[in-house]
């Protein structure tokens, strides 16, 4: 598998995306519905187009490949596929419908075990402001190309994400202000666990997540730039499966420590 290939056409559909995603940002469309995607939510016309924009760039390769993607779920190009993508056109579709800042596309490139581990490229755009998160496996996590790392010192901040469940988990949240300085919900689970991996924040707790496909490429940026992320139970998100089906909390951590704390006060 050749990484550099894989992330240099990250880099490049990032650019594409972008460009592509400023039309819209202060129109109406924005907010435009077009059908349901594969995994069950509604897919806005800026989910469609993104999605369509990274197909056809990805096609225009010659590459046989698998992709797994949120809108059209699973195809395959080619006879023999060399390796698996997983895509999410627009992670933060309620806050693109919304107008805020913090919406993402993410790419990770992987082997075909299908597994969070054998993912070796991972790639995200914020496709308001151009930030750019990647990281190749064994070669460290970067931000607009400079290393990044989990914070060592405590900045006393949590994300949340509440997926799901909202009354009931929203109770098992009372005690985090007793316990953290500061605590966000943003809406990007994909920028949740950047904040974490570039030391903005301590922690990021995702709540009754939906699928595993949503981190597949944050998890390898946050693990090489030396945090952690496990399932509430203490499962490795590594160890999981690249399924759409995928009922769990998760936490994004910069260490151990900071993982425990998140774990404990959570009712």
């Amino acid at each position: 598998m050749d990484n550099e290939y894989w992330l240099n056409l990250c880099k490049n559909i990032g650019e594409k995306v972008f460009t592509e995603a400023q039309k819209y940002l202060k129109k109406d469309e924005r907010k435009k519905v077009v059908s349901l995607g594969y995994g069950g939510d509604k897919t806005l016309l800026l989910d469609d187009i993104i999605e369509k924009l990274i197909i056809d760039e990805l096609k225009s390769t010659g590459k046989s490949l698998k992709l797994i993607t949120e809108e059209a779920g699973i195809k395959t190009f080619g006879e023999t596929p060399e390796v698996i993508v997983v895509v999410d056109p627009v992670d933060g579709s309620n806050n693109m419908k919304l107008g805020l800042p913090i919406v993402s596309t993410s790419i990770a490139i992987g082997d075909l075990t299908e597994t969070m581990k054998g993912v070796e490229v991972g790639y995200i755009k914020n496709i308001v402001n151009g930030d750019s998160y990647h990281a190749v496996k064994n070669k460290g996590a970067f931000k607009n190309d400079e290393r990044i790392h989990v914070t060592k010192e405590r900045t006393g901040c949590v994300i949340i994400d509440v997926v799901k469940n909202r009354k009931e988990n929203f109770r098992r949240l009372i005690d985090f202000g007793d316990n953290f300085s500061y605590v966000r919900m943003l809406g990007s689970g994909c920028m949740g666990t950047c904040y974490v991996a570039e030391g903005a924040v301590d922690g990021y707790l995702w709540l009754n997540g939906k699928r595993t496909i949503d981190g597949a490429a944050s998890q390898l940026i946050l693990r090489e730039a030396g945090g952690v992320m496990k399932t509430i139970e203490g499962k490795d998100f590594a160890d999981l499966k690249i399924v759409f089906n995928f009922d769990n909390s998760v936490i994004s951590a910069s260490d151990l420590e900071v993982y425990e704390k998140i774990k404990s006060v959570l009712k």
